[in-house]
C-alpha cells in the first residue's frame, strides 16, 4: 500500500507541478536567438527569453521531426512545410502579430547585372518568370516531393519545364553564375528552379551551399562568393536594418542597393516561421498561442 501511495503521489505531482517545473524546450534553426522570426521576436513582442530553452537544429527544417523525436516540445517549422497540416501538429498563434509576411524572392548581384551588360535583362526574365509561377500551394509541393526522397535538383528542374520555363537556348557568352542555397532543403530546391530557369535560356550555372543560413548568404553574396541565392523579403529585411518601423519603411529594394545587391520579383510563394507543437503536449501544457508559453519560459530580463 505504501508502495502505491507513493506512485499515486508522483502522478498527482506530475498533473499539478508548477509550469516552471516542466521543461519546455524549443526546437529551432541555428539562428533563432538572432533571428526576428524566432527568438530576438518572441523577447520584443512577448518579453521571453528562450534561450534555456534553445535546442538549435543542425537541419533548419527539421523542427516537425524534433517533435517526433521527443527533442523539444516547440519547435519552430515552415509554413510551407507540408508536415504542418499533419493531424497531429497544432499551430500556435501568434496572438501579438510577431510574424510577418516572408516572400520568396531571388537577391542578385548587381555586379553580376553589370558584368552582362544588355544580356543582364535576360536574367531579370528568366528569374522573374521562375517567381511568376511559384506560390505558397506550388512550394508546399515542391517541399513534399522532397520528403517523398526526390534530388532537389530534379524537383526544380522539373518545376521550370512544367510551367513553360524550359528550354535549351544557345549558350550565352560571360561569367559563370552562382546560385547559393542557405543549409534547408526547400532553399537548396528553390536555387536549382531559379538555376535551371537561367540554363534555358543559354547561361552557364552552378549551384552551391553557402553553409550556414542567411548570415552566410549575404556575406557570400557581398563578398562575390556567390552571384544570387533565393531568399525570403520579409527576413532579410529585418537582418540587415533591424525591427524599427522607421527603418523598414526604406524596403527591400533600397536596403539591398546599400549592399550592391538587386531583388527580383517578389513570388506568390510564403514561407514565414511558425510555432508547432503536438497535439498531446498542446493539451498537456494548456497552450494555444504563443503567449501562454509564457508560463513555461523566463520573462526577457530576469
Amino acid at each position: 500500500m505504501r508502495r502505491l501511495a507513493i506512485v499515486l503521489t508522483s502522478v498527482v505531482w506530475l498533473f499539478t507541478a508548477p509550469a516552471q517545473a516542466q521543461e519546455v524546450r524549443l526546437a529551432a534553426p541555428s539562428d533563432c536567438l538572432t533571428n526576428t522570426g524566432c527568438g530576438l521576436g518572441l523577447k520584443s513582442a512577448y518579453g521571453l527569453d528562450v534561450r534555456s530553452a534553445f535546442v538549435p537544429l543542425t537541419v533548419a527544417d527539421a523542427g516537425i521531426s524534433a517533435l517526433d523525436d521527443g527533442t523539444a516540445e516547440i519547435a519552430v517549422a515552415f509554413s510551407s512545410n507540408p508536415q504542418v497540416s499533419r493531424p497531429d501538429i497544432v499551430t500556435l498563434r501568434d496572438d501579438r502579430s510577431m510574424i510577418y509576411p516572408d516572400r520568396v524572392v531571388p537577391a542578385v548581384r548587381r555586379g553580376l547585372l553589370r558584368s552582362y551588360g544588355s544580356r543582364a535583362k535576360e536574367i531579370r526574365k528568366r528569374l522573374n518568370g521562375a517567381s511568376a509561377a511559384l506560390n505558397t500551394l506550388a512550394l508546399r509541393g515542391l517541399n513534399q516531393s522532397v520528403i517523398d526522397g526526390r534530388l532537389p535538383e530534379a524537383v526544380g528542374g522539373e518545376f521550370v519545364d512544367a510551367n513553360g520555363l524550359g528550354g535549351t537556348a544557345k549558350r550565352k557568352p560571360g561569367k559563370r553564375i552562382v546560385v547559393g542555397f542557405m543549409d534547408f532543403d526547400e532553399n537548396e530546391t528553390l536555387a536549382h528552379l531559379y538555376a535551371e530557369a537561367l540554363r534555358a535560356g543559354g547561361f552557364r550555372v552552378v549551384v552551391r551551399s553557402v553553409r550556414g543560413l542567411r548570415p552566410e548568404a549575404v556575406r557570400k553574396l557581398r563578398r562575390d562568393q556567390i552571384d544570387l541565392y533565393p531568399a525570403y523579403d520579409g527576413s532579410l529585411l529585418r537582418y540587415l536594418v533591424g525591427t524599427s518601423p522607421e527603418r523598414l519603411k526604406a524596403g527591400l529594394r533600397r536596403t539591398l542597393a546599400r549592399i550592391d545587391v538587386e531583388p527580383m520579383r517578389l513570388s506568390r510563394a510564403q514561407d514565414s516561421n511558425v510555432f508547432v507543437t503536438k497535439t498531446e503536449t498542446a493539451s498537456r501544457l494548456g497552450i494555444a498561442k504563443l503567449s501562454d508559453l509564457a508560463r513555461y519560459w523566463q520573462a526577457a530580463g530576469s
